[in-house]
């Protein structure tokens, strides 16, 4: 398993407590999913978009993560009055838990998570390798130094640092969250969000190749101006967390050389981890690995 985001760290879990061997190579815990705190979120953006197999992605996280760390539950969009005959008619015949407020949608079985403590937890007990990888060739996996690793299976599932290493493109999306004074137990989102001590989001372009990020001073006043927007007032932050979102064609679990590539989730990386990681198991279990 290459890579030790959420993806990875799920989808290697899920392995080992199956009873398979599993290294992790990695160049450190968490990587680019070390985002402060994630939403579960099944109605995407400002236009009401449903996830796709979202059903399935919200039985399968319930399943999983609050069985490492807690999972708060509710997600509050508050969508304008103008707009949410639209929203109602994407949500029709969807098995989506939810009711309308006067506020807006919310959400019942979506929620949010603290991601430290669940990456620390879900690490446990595995076998870790940590390690810059330089490429792979089919399932051998090379490593900074000239160290091989010959994998019966290889699972890339790194992020946008690493995307490289596959060369399936994709777009590179970044942004930022301020880490606010404030605790928000409510999640909300609508433009941006605020859940735990985060408020998230991004209007920079995608682009196609990575390039590290970091927090620029226009992006601080956007997020501030939409959390007035959102919240009626700009809530005081102490620090910010930036980072690249990778993003395929929702295709996430696609065949590669020597094995498999779980990656390109995007912003949805949290919501459709657990789903991902038990189809990796299935195709695993019944392939002739």
């Amino acid at each position: 398993m290459v890579g030790a985001g959420i993806a990875g760290l799920g989808a290697a879990r899920v392995l080992h407590e199956a009873g398979l061997e599993v290294l992790v190579v990695a160049r450190e815990l968490g990587e680019a999913s070390r985002v402060p705190d994630a939403l579960l979120n099944p109605v995407r953006g400002k236009r009401g978009s449903v996830a796709p197999e979202a059903e399935e992605a919200l039985e399968a996280l319930w399943d999983f993560y609050p069985r490492f760390v807690p999972v708060r539950q509710g997600i509050l969009r508050p969508v304008p009055e103008a707009d949410r005959g639209a929203w109602k008619a994407k949500l029709e015949g969807r098995q989506i838990p939810h009711v309308w407020l006067d506020e807006g949608l919310y959400l019942e079985n979506a929620g949010w998570l603290e991601t430290t403590p669940l990456l620390h937890r879900l690490a446990e007990g595995l076998q870790i390798l940590y390690a810059v990888v330089e490429r792979l060739e089919g399932s051998t996996v090379w490593l900074r130094g000239g160290r091989r690793l010959d994998c019966r299976v290889l699972v890339y599932a790194g992020g946008a640092s690493g995307a490289h290493l596959i060369g399936l493109g994709g777009r590179f999306t970044p942004g930022s969250v301020l880490v606010t004074r404030e605790h928000f137990k409510q999640a909300r989102s609508y433009g941006v969000y605020v859940a735990g001590h985060s408020l998230g989001g991004s209007y920079l372009p995608h682009q196609n190749t990575y390039a590290l990020h970091q927090t620029q001073p226009h992006e601080v006043e956007w997020l501030l101006s939409e959390a007035q927007k959102l919240l009626g007032y700009r809530p005081e932050f102490g620090s910010s967390w930036a980072g690249v979102r990778y993003r395929l064609d929702k295709h996430y679990l696609k065949p590669i050389p020597g094995g498999y590539a779980l990656t390109g989730f995007g912003s949805a990386a949290y919501f459709y981890a657990p789903l991902y990681a038990e189809r990796l198991l299935r195709r695993l279990s019944e392939g002739s690995w």
